[in-house]
This record gives structure tokens, C-alpha cells and sequence, in this order.
């Protein structure tokens, strides 16, 4: 579960660097067309959507088993006053 933290974050983090070149992209070359840079940012934010997506699900499932883990050790009898 922890290698699918981490393709998560690095698939968002990579979305990030690509938002950041693109943006910087029309400082460097002065002709470039406004479609260029939209697709970087469209493709920057799908990144950043499928990485949040990645690390959200994950989160969610490690989660769950630490509530079940721990439904299962403690016993109904104990978290009665």
C-alpha cells in the first residue's frame, strides 16, 4: 500500500512540475500559441487529478483496515461501561 502512496504523490508532483514549465514557457519563447500552453496546463491538471485520485483511494483502503484491525482486536464487551 505504501508503493501506491507513493505513485500517487509522484504523479501529482509531476503534474505540478508541468504546470510550472508551461507557465514559464511563454517567457522563454514569445511566439509561442495559446493552444501549446493549454494543453500543458490541461494536461498538468490531469495529472494533478489522477495523482489526488491515487493518494485519496489509498488513504481510504489503509483506513479501512486499520478500522477493521482494530474492530477485530477490541471486543464488544470492553467498550461497554
Amino acid at each position: 500500500m505504501k508503493l501506491m502512496i507513493w505513485v500517487g504523490l509522484l504523479v501529482f508532483l509531476a503534474g505540478m512540475v508541468i504546470l510550472g514549465a508551461y507557465s514559464m514557457y511563454p517567457l522563454f519563447n514569445t511566439e509561442v500559441e495559446e493552444y501549446t500552453v493549454l494543453f500543458g496546463i490541461k494536461l498538468s491538471m490531469a495529472l494533478m487529478g489522477i495523482g489526488a485520485a491515487i493518494l485519496i483511494l489509498s488513504i481510504c483502503f489503509e483506513r479501512y483496515k486499520e478500522w477493521k484491525r482494530f474492530k477485530d482486536e477490541i471486543k464488544e464487551d470492553d467498550l461497554r461501561p
